[in-house]
């Protein structure tokens, strides 16, 4: 139990009157944006200290917790190599190393090399993430960015080969890097950001002359770009697009052309949004000209004017088609019917040809080879008839497989091993659980087989920007190595998909954004509701958790239904909507308007106004026991939005709100810790807590 006399902290207030749309507000905490100040760090120290004392009786279930997560890391094989070009690379752990080192070999058989150690970058002891990996076609070069704060400003370098040195390093806010045919040409994309504007940037590095200039600047600040190179490696395409969206504008350049004037392909006033790809002597053109669910196209690359688009894929009602991959003699599409993906092949002909079904009916499937770096794009051999994809569910671990297009055949090349695993003792579901307005809402779902219904729940959502989240054993939300620590315990695991995600098509995005965003809280309410009439759930056994925009869709639902939860996790949470959109320093602070409405704008105002979390905490609406946590170098949440609310949530309660728990992890992200203790410590402290809330820990 925990200790009562221990006091939460309250810091000070500081009175501030807004006027807008003549309502009237008063904010108490805006100091603690000011990070200079050193109050602002001894209140966070003051919050860590207390959710540890307020927790101390919990200790020995962390540390239990803790043992089980370590105990289940994957035990043995490697992800496989990726080629680029005459070389294949690959990570490799080493005893002693705290991050696995690069290295590559040749494809002809001749001994490996090391390419690039992070072990040796100052600050990665602290922390350390990747950002791209990207080889040059001949090898000569290797271009890579990190990110050793947590902030994701990512620093880019490229290497030359041939010496083992650094010929460039510049930009501390990189994203995506593709390299030209020339092996000498290096584009990469790069945010700016000051106090009056963002800007997103195209630059063209020519490694040899050391020279760097823009090639492209968007004007739009509600707009971003991106850079990649087509499957057939024959073209370079530049996506102008928005937060989460895809392209609106499409550019394009011969990857063996660096130097001669980009082309526009499609323009932002048709209003469509378009992926390219190239085929042969084709353009192909995935576009919701058509529906929201999307079609392909063909179009001559000399003229992709839409009067000369021929189909090659119609749209298809409640059919979407997700992802377009091209190999020399076949299209792959990745298709979803429902929560259930598929890809099917086709040759020149349009003749269909193998079609992978997995056999769950939701799970994680994509295709290609990454190099895992935040921002690196997945890739498959062109040449040839193999296709490779990786699979992944709440019941089956990561597996990667090869299948041979031509044959319609398999072949396994990577099976995750976790240890004390046992996939038969688990049962995976989906479940359908009616909304107020009569949709049908699916919710995946995970339990132990010998669990006792009806019992506790995990719920997570999102329900954001169009973002789906599909149930896989390594990945977030779902990541089974620490949740089967919950199931073990008796707690299923599901994941809402709720409207304002893309699981079901952008039909279902747009159904909860702007004067609906409400339905996306809604829906989480009729998972909840729904999982007790139907006897999976206990009436008083159903936590709620979110990151994120989901942190802020848990806190809001708690608000408009607080009897109904028996806890609720807000991890990293966006908690403060309106000041975020009305301040458009902010990070995704005017793309926000896009997905929640323009605060400027008197209606979509008093809409905001009315379900924000932090402006909807009173002394008079107690709300569930909640954990709620932030990141002191989070670039997406800004660690004082969180902790703005925790400390106006405590001062509307005479007793501080004593169940409200808050941790800032001092070192880490918006994700979390990259390595070290806490990679297991941080869910161990969380998962103790729901058991704690549900009653199910050990004193």
């Amino acid at each position: 139990m925990r200790d009562k006399s221990v006091q939460p902290p309250l810091p000070r207030a500081e009175r501030r009157i807004r006027v807008l749309h003549d309502d009237v507000t008063i904010e108490k905490y805006n100091w603690l944006r000011d990070l200079t100040n050193p109050d602002v760090r001894a209140y966070l120290e003051a919050e860590n200290s207390y959710a540890e004392e307020a927790t101390v009786h919990l200790t020995g279930l962390k540390a239990e917790l803790v043992a089980e997560i370590d105990g289940r890391r994957p035990s043995e094989g490697a992800i496989p190599a990726f080629q680029v070009g005459p070389f294949e690379y690959f990570q490799r752990s080493e005893p002693g190393l705290l991050h696995p080192r690069w290295w590559r070999r040749p494809v002809a058989g001749d001994p490996a090399e090391l390419v690039f150690d992070p072990n040796v970058l100052a600050g990665a002891d602290v922390f350390y993430r990747l950002g791209v990996f990207e080889p040059s076609d001949d090898g000569r070069y290797v271009a890579f960015s990190f990110d050793v704060i947590g902030d994701e400003n990512y620093e880019l370098r490229v290497r030359d080969m041939e010496t083992g040195h650094d010929v460039w390093q510049g930009s501390k806010q990189a994203v995506m890097a593709a390299w030209a045919a020339d092996g000498q040409t290096l584009f990469f994309t790069r945010e700016r950001s000051d106090l009056r504007r963002q800007r997103h940037e195209l630059i063209r590095l020519d490694v040899a002359g050391r020279t760097v200039e823009v090639v492209f600047e968007e004007a739009d600040e509600r707009l971003n770009v991106g850079i990649r190179r087509s499957d057939s490696g024959a073209w370079l395409f530049l996506d102008v697009r928005g937060v989460r969206r895809g392209p609106v504008e499409v550019w394009c350049l011969p990857a063996d052309q660096s130097v001669v004037a980009w082309r526009r392909l499609v323009t932002r006033e048709l209003g469509l949004q378009v992926f390219a790809e190239h085929w042969q002597d084709k353009f192909l053109f995935h576009v919701d000209d058509a529906g929201p669910y999307w079609r392909l196209v063909r179009t001559p690359i000399d003229d992709s004017s839409p009067s000369g688009w021929e189909e090659v894929i119609p749209h298809r009602d409640g059919l979407m088609l997700e992802e377009v991959h091209v190999l020399e003699h076949q299209l792959v599409l990745l298709e979803r019917d429902g929560l259930r993906p598929r890809l099917v092949a086709r040759d020149e002909n349009g003749r269909i040809g193998a079609s992978i079904v997995p056999d769950e009916s939701s799970c994680t499937l994509t295709v290609g080879l990454s190099a895992g770096g935040h921002y690196s794009v997945a890739r498959h051999a062109f040449q040839g008839s193999t296709l490779t994809y990786r699979i992944s569910s709440f019941v089956t671990p990561d597996m990667i497989i090869e299948h041979d297009l031509a044959e319609d055949t398999s072949a396994v090349r990577y099976q995750a091993r976790i240890p004390g695993f046992d996939p038969a003792q688990y049962v995976a579901t989906v479940i359908m659980v009616e909304a107020e307005d009569g949709v049908q809402v699916p919710v995946s779902l995970v339990a132990r087989r010998d669990r006792t219904s009806p019992g506790p729940v995990l719920l997570n959502v999102y329900g954001c920007y169009g973002v789906t989240r599909w149930p896989s054993f390594s990945a977030w939300p779902s990541y089974m190595i620490e949740r089967l620590s919950l199931l073990d315990r008796g707690v299923a695991f599901g994941i809402v998909h709720a409207r304002g995600g893309g699981e079901l098509g952008y039909p279902w995005h747009e159904a909860a954004t702007g004067d609906r965003k409400r339905t996306t809280f809604t829906d989480l309410i009729a998972a909840a509701e729904g999982l007790v009439e139907q006897g999976f759930a206990n009436p008083d056994g159903i936590v709620i958790d979110g990151k994120s925009g989901g942190g802020g869709v848990v806190l809001a639902t708690a608000a408009l239904r607080p009897g109904l939860f028996r806890a609720v996790l807000a991890e990293v949470p966006l908690v403060d909507i309106l000041d975020t959109e009305m301040d458009f320093t902010m990070p995704y602070g005017l793309q926000e308007t896009a997905e929640y409405g323009d605060p400027h704008i008197a209606d979509e105002y008093r809409y905001l106004r009315s379900y924000d979390p932090y402006y909807n905490l009173s002394a008079d609406r107690p709300l569930p026991p909640t954990y709620v946590d932030a990141a002191l170098h989070d670039s997406q949440v800004l660690f004082y939005q969180p902790a703005r609310y925790v400390a106006k949530r405590r001062s509307c309660a005479a007793d501080r709100d004593p169940k409200l728990v808050f941790r800032t992890r001092m070192v880490g992200s918006h994700s979390s810790a990259s390595h070290g203790p806490e990679v297991s410590g941080e869910p161990a402290f969380r998962m103790a807590w729901i058991l704690d809330q549900l009653r199910l820990s050990r004193s």
